[in-house]
């Protein structure tokens, strides 16, 4: 794991942080949404199935924070950054919230990037 994978890693963190999903569509779609916004930050395999952006990539990445205690997945059904995770540096972790900020400035909701994420993905 290097360089790019980090990345991912603290973009989803950054996306839990400031949206807490209920849906994994909203961390899919919002790292689309990022992806399409940013030169430097591609994910390979994109896919569309149904009504939402899904890729293979991203629920493996995700399953790998929750098995390392860096995300759970709550009771409620939300995910939400671990206290007291290991994972990804204070550093990295503001950095991805910066950038998942300011990638995601007009966005209120979750379904509101899920929607737009469709959109683009659908035009291209």
């Amino acid at each position: 794991m290097g360089e790019p994978d980090i990345k991912i890693k603290s973009y989803i963190a950054g996306l839990v942080h400031k949206f807490l999903p209920k849906h994994e569509e909203t961390i899919h779609s919002g790292l689309f949404l990022m992806s399409s916004k940013q030169k430097d930050f591609n994910i390979f395999d994109w896919y569309f199935n149904g009504y939402s952006v899904i890729s293979e990539t991203i629920s493996s990445y995700l399953r790998h924070l929750c098995y390392n205690k860096t995300v759970e997945f709550t009771n409620d059904g939300i995910y939400s950054l671990a206290k007291n995770q290991t994972i990804i540096s204070a550093e990295e972790l503001a950095n991805a919230i910066q950038q998942v900020e300011d990638s995601l400035l007009d966005y209120k909701s979750s379904i509101d990037i899920i929607r737009d994420a469709e959109k683009i993905f659908s035009s291209a």
